[in-house]
C-alpha cells in the first residue's frame, strides 16, 4: 500500500456495514418464510392425509357391515353399486383369503400400470398403510385394510392425486409469496440499514471534514435514529467540544507563554552572561541566585498556565471529598498570618464550624490561598482581611444556618459562598470586568510582584467545580471576592 492510499483493505474489498445489515435482514426474512412454509405445509399435509384416511376407514367399515349382514356375495353387489368412487375420486377394492390370495378384486382400468399384484406379498395388518407407485403417474395409491372375518381380509386403495395437486398449488403460491417477501425484505432491509446508519455517515462526513480542514468547530447534526445512535452522536459532539476547548486552551497557553516568558528568559540570559563575564565571586554568586529565582518564577508561571488550561478545557482531574470549610480557612490563614503581621494586617475568620462543601481539597485550598494572597498584597497597612463563608439558597431564607440551626438545611439544596475581603484601594468599574483576565495587573501595583495569574486560576478551578466567581468593590473602599460552589 502506498503512503497516499490510506483506505483499509477491509473497506475496499469487504462488505459495507449497510450491505451486511441488509443481507442479515434478508436472511432473517428468508429463514422466516422457510420456517412458516415448512410448518404450514406439514400441517396441511397431515390434515389432508387424515381426511383421506377417515374416508378410507369410513368406506371400509361400511363394507365390513355389509359383509357381516349378507356375506361376500352382498359385499360384491355393494361394491358394484358404488362404481368404485369415493366422492369423485376412484378407488379399488380387494378381498383376500387368510393366505393373502386374491378372492375378489375390482379396480379402475387406468390403474393397470400400478403393481397391484404386489399386495399379495404385503403384510395383512389392520393398521398398516401401504403405498403403490407407478412410473407413468405423479401421484401414488395408498392402501388400507381390515379383517372381515377369520377367513377374509378387505383392502381399499385410494389415490392421493387431489392431495398432491392441492399441495403442489400451495407450493407454487407460497414460492411466489416467498419471492415477493425476499424482495420486499431486501428493500426494507436496505432502507432500514441506511436509515439506522445515517448518523454514522454524518459522523464520518464531519470527521473527514475535520481531518481535511483542521477545524474542530464542526458538529454532527442530530437526526432520526435509534436511542443508542442518538447517544453516540451526543457523545461525539461532546468529545469534539472537549477537544476543541483543549486545543484552543493549548494554543492560547502557547501564545501566552511565548509572549510572557520572553522578558524573564531574556533577563535570565542576561544575568547568566553577566555571571560568566564577571570575575568577582560575590557578583557571580548574586547573578546565579537571581538566575535561580527567575527560573522558579518561570516554572511557576508555566505550571499555573497549565493548571488554568486544564481547568478551562474541562480535563482537570478532581478528587471530590467532604471538606470542613472552617478547617480549610484556618489552614490558609495560618499560612499567610506571618506575612500579614509584617505589614500590620489583621486576618479574621467568619466561618461556621460545621459548614461543609464537596470539592477537591487541594484545588479549593489553592483557590482560597490565591484570594488571600491577592488580598494581603493589595490591603493597606494596618488593614483587615476577612475570610468568611456561609450557606445560601435552599428551602429556607438563606444565611449560614438552616432548618436544623447548623447550616445543613440550606446546604442540601443551595450554594456555599466563600468570600475574601480586604480594606485595600478597591477596584473601579473597568477593573472589575478585567480583574479575572490572565496577566492583568491594575494601575495600583502592590509591593510584592506577582504573575498576574492568580485570579484567572481561581475562576478556572471554580468553574471546573461547576461554581462561579464574582467581585464586589468600590474605588477606595476595598474589595470582596466571592466564590459560589454548589452544595452537596
Amino acid at each position: 500500500m502506498s503512503d497516499g492510499d490510506a483506505t483499509p483493505r477491509g473497506a475496499r474489498f469487504g462488505l459495507t456495514t449497510r450491505l451486511r445489515l441488509t443481507v442479515l435482514y434478508t436472511s432473517i426474512s428468508i429463514l422466516s418464510v422457510v420456517a412458516i412454509f415448512g410448518l404450514t405445509f406439514l400441517s396441511l399435509y397431515r390434515t389432508l392425509q387424515q381426511d383421506d384416511l377417515r374416508d378410507m376407514q369410513s368406506r371400509l367399515l361400511g363394507y365390513w357391515a355389509q359383509f357381516q349382514t349378507g356375506g361376500l356375495d352382498l359385499l360384491r353387489e355393494e361394491i358394484g353399486v358404488d362404481n368404485l368412487l369415493v366422492g369423485e375420486r376412484p378407488f379399488f377394492v380387494r378381498v383376500a383369503d387368510k393366505d393373502n390370495n386374491t378372492v375378489f378384486f375390482s379396480y379402475p382400468r387406468i390403474w393397470e400400470n400400478f403393481d397391484i399384484g404386489r399386495l399379495e406379498q404385503m403384510d395383512m395388518e389392520p393398521n398398516a398403510l401401504h403405498v403403490l407407485h407407478s412410473d407413468q403417474f405423479e401421484y401414488q395409491l395408498e392402501v388400507a385394510g381390515l379383517w372381515l372375518s377369520d377367513q377374509y381380509y378387505l383392502q381399499l386403495g385410494l389415490s392421493d392425486q387431489n392431495r398432491a395437486r392441492l399441495l403442489g398449488l400451495f407450493q407454487r403460491n407460497f414460492l411466489l409469496i416467498g419471492v415477493v417477501v425476499v424482495v420486499v425484505g431486501f428493500v426494507a432491509g436496505l432502507l432500514t440499514a441506511t436509515r439506522a446508519l445515517r448518523p454514522i455517515s454524518r459522523v464520518t462526513v464531519v470527521a473527514r471534514r475535520i481531518v481535511d480542514t483542521g477545524r474542530l468547530g464542526a458538529r454532527v447534526e442530530q437526526g432520526t435514529g435509534g436511542r443508542e445512535l442518538t447517544q453516540l452522536v451526543d457523545v461525539i459532539n461532546e468529545m469534539l467540544g472537549t477537544i476543541e476547548r483543549l486545543v484552543d486552551g493549548m494554543r492560547n497557553t502557547v501564545d501566552m507563554v511565548a509572549h510572557d516568558l520572553r522578558t524573564p528568559i531574556t533577563r535570565l540570559r542576561a544575568r547568566a552572561e553577566l555571571a560568566l563575564r564577571s570575575r568577582d565571586a560575590e557578583e557571580t554568586e548574586a547573578a546565579l541566585a537571581e538566575t535561580v529565582e527567575q527560573s522558579d518564577e518561570i516554572l511557576r508561571m508555566v505550571n499555573t498556565l497549565l493548571d488554568i488550561t486544564e481547568a478551562e478545557s474541562g480535563v482537570m482531574r478532581l478528587s471530590p471529598e467532604v471538606i470542613r470549610v472552617s478547617q480549610l480557612a484556618t489552614e490558609v490563614r495560618d499560612l499567610y498570618e506571618m506575612v500579614a503581621e509584617e505589614r500590620g494586617i489583621t486576618m479574621r475568620l467568619d466561618v461556621p464550624d460545621d459548614l461543609e462543601v464537596v470539592a477537591d481539597r487541594l484545588r479549593l485550598r489553592q483557590v482560597v490561598a490565591n484570594l488571600v494572597d491577592n488580598a494581603v498584597k493589595y490591603c493597606r497597612e494596618d488593614g483587615l482581611v476577612t475570610i468568611a463563608a456561609r450557606a445560601i439558597g435552599g428551602d429556607s431564607h438563606g444565611g449560614a444556618h438552616g432548618e436544623d440551626g447548623h447550616g445543613h438545611g440550606d446546604q442540601e439544596h443551595g450554594v456555599i459562598e466563600i468570600s475574601v475581603s480586604d480594606t485595600g484601594p478597591g477596584l473601579g468599574d473597568d477593573e472589575r470586568d478585567r480583574v479575572w483576565e490572565r496577566m492583568y495587573r491594575g494601575p495600583i501595583q502592590p509591593d510584592q510582584r506577582g504573575l498576574g495569574l492568580g485570579l484567572s486560576l481561581v475562576r478556572a478551578v471554580v468553574s471546573a467545580h461547576d461554581g462561579s466567581v464574582a467581585v464586589e468593590s468600590e474605588k477606595g473602599r476595598g474589595a470582596r471576592f466571592l466564590v459560589h460552589l454548589p452544595a452537596r
